[in-house]
């Protein structure tokens, strides 16, 4: 019996598989709360890795990420901390006033367009990314619809949205919500130049806590006039949305100069996607003339990235020599 007690007490301090920076313990602890948590709100609950599952009576069923909350429970040395920051991320999740309840004029300031990932979803993700789907943005992510209020930010079917008004007019309000956010931070802007050998392995780099920084490519170039009036645009740009904070962007320039950019930007953007928090594409795209193209490819289990440029691209690199590819 003392072995065996001895085994539990081992197993409960090793770290959790699926919550990082816990131990079997404290991630037991911190899922049982959330559990009690949701169910005094008549909601239940399923685990899905870093995702919780929420069937709620009124609001239906929502999937969120724990990554923060798990990260902030790991960092605090209250004993209690599982406890209560489980109850306040319940709060913070469902209460929200549901959308059906809003006035018009709430329901109107509150929408937001967000460029959304397509892959990497758990089934219930992928069914709410669907259902508030305008169009496709990138290879892998789309344009969505999101309410965001006081306590939570929603992703929102366009079924649930149509009983307000046309999708239309709802889109109208939700870019002009997103452009008075995204116009009104200052965000945190670096150039990081290329070498002596390279220096067209350049690009710059826009990092804010807004939550829809990754989303900023919807109003190019508006929002490169603003942010970077010095860049040259003219011939479009190369931008990534490494992950939801994070906005690289290049100028489109010619010969070895845009070769050298597309070297070292693809890499990068994937880079960060893969090591940073709350991913959205791990792939480079292009912005010209309002359209929107994606150049690479990406095995993220094999770390195999490939790059295929367009003609147009092609076309400038080779203005002066050798594409090379």
């Amino acid at each position: 019996m003392i072995l065996r007690r001895l085994r539990r007490f081992r197993d409960r301090n090793r770290p959790d598989l699926h919550f990082p920076g816990l131990t079997r313990g404290q991630a037991g602890e911190l899922r049982a709360a959330l559990r009690r948590s949701l169910a005094e709100k008549g909601a239940t609950v399923r685990y899905d890795g870093r995702h919780a599952i929420i069937q709620h009576p009124r609001q239906g069923r929502v999937t969120v990420n724990l990554e923060n909350l798990i990260g902030d429970v790991a960092a605090s040395q209250h004993p209690k901390a599982p406890r209560s920051m489980a109850r306040a991320f319940v709060s913070s999740v469902l209460g929200g006033e549901p959308s059906d309840t809003l006035t018009t004029a709430n329901l109107y300031a509150g929408l937001r367009l967000r460029v959304a990932p397509t892959t990497h979803l758990v089934p219930e993700e992928e069914e709410i990314i669907t259902s508030a789907t305008l169009h496709g943005f990138t290879d892998d992510t789309v344009v969505t619809l999101v309410l965001d209020t006081e306590h939570t930010i929603q992703t929102m079917p366009l079924d649930r949205l149509r009983e307000h008004d046309d999708v239309d007019t709802l889109v109208r309000a939700a870019r002009n919500n997103l452009r008075t956010e995204l116009l009104g931070i200052d965000p945190h802007a670096q150039l990081h130049p290329g070498s002596e050998d390279h220096p067209g392995a350049r690009f710059r780099s826009f990092e804010s806590g807004s939550y829809y920084m990754a989303t900023g490519p919807v109003l190019f170039p508006e929002l490169l006039d603003a942010w970077a009036p010095d860049l040259d645009h003219s011939r479009g740009v190369l931008f990534a949305m490494p992950t939801r904070h994070i906005l690289l962007v290049r100028e489109i320039s010619t010969g070895e100069d845009l070769l050298e950019g597309l070297g070292r930007l693809a890499p990068v953007a994937a880079q960060v996607a893969v090591d940073g928090a709350h991913a959205v594409s791990p792939l480079l795209h292009m912005w010209h003339e309002g359209e929107v193209t994606t150049l690479t490819s990406f095995d993220q289990e094999a770390r195999e990235l490939k790059i295929t440029p367009t003609p147009y691209l092609l076309e400038l690199m080779a203005a002066d020599g050798d594409p090379g590819f």
